[in-house]
């Protein structure tokens, strides 16, 4: 479905591909050698020399005049016993249940400058999602937008160039 942007009168598709990042930043930061013998990877789940831990995630963002969220895929860096915790808890259904934990933007997030390293409380959702995430500082532009909401045309663009994976 489509709908016509007020902001700059183009369609924009609501079931357009959301921005998502396929590992934390410092593993990408990482050369060849380094990753293949200290990185313990996965699509959910990433080790840097089994002292840095990081988690997948989902940062919903409320489109207004929607129903659902734009949804930013992102990696998140948690303390060693969180990423235990959250390891015994993968396929409890009563997961959500758990109080959130603190974590850290992994990401660099397109349109956000200096949102890596920005605060967050991680909310574990059940064993068939991906934990969610929000941003602790509302003054922090990402924080503000995840409170109060997008256009969108700004959802727009956050997926522009993006292409299927």
């Amino acid at each position: 479905m489509t709908t016509t942007c007020a902001v700059c009168g183009t369609e924009h598709d609501e079931e357009a591909l959301e921005l998502g990042y396929r590992r934390p930043d410092a593993v990408i930061d990482l050369d060849a050698a380094t990753r293949a013998a200290g990185v313990f990877e996965n699509d959910d789940l990433c080790v840097i020399d089994a002292k840095r831990f990081f988690v997948r995630a989902t940062l919903p963002l409320p489109v207004n005049g929607r129903s659902g969220n734009y949804q930013i895929g992102v990696w998140v860096e948690v303390a060693s016993s969180d990423f235990d915790r959250i390891g015994k808890l993968w396929t409890d259904p009563g997961q959500a249940a758990e109080p959130p934990m603190s974590a850290t933007l992994a990401n660099e997030v397109r349109l956000h400058p200096e949102s890596l390293g920005q605060a967050l409380l991680l909310q574990l959702t059940g064993p068939k999602t991906r934990p969610q995430v929000f941003v602790r500082d509302a003054t922090y532009s990402l924080g503000a937008e995840q409170r109060h909401g997008i256009s969108a045309h700004r959802a727009s663009e956050y997926s522009v160039g993006l292409r299927a994976a």
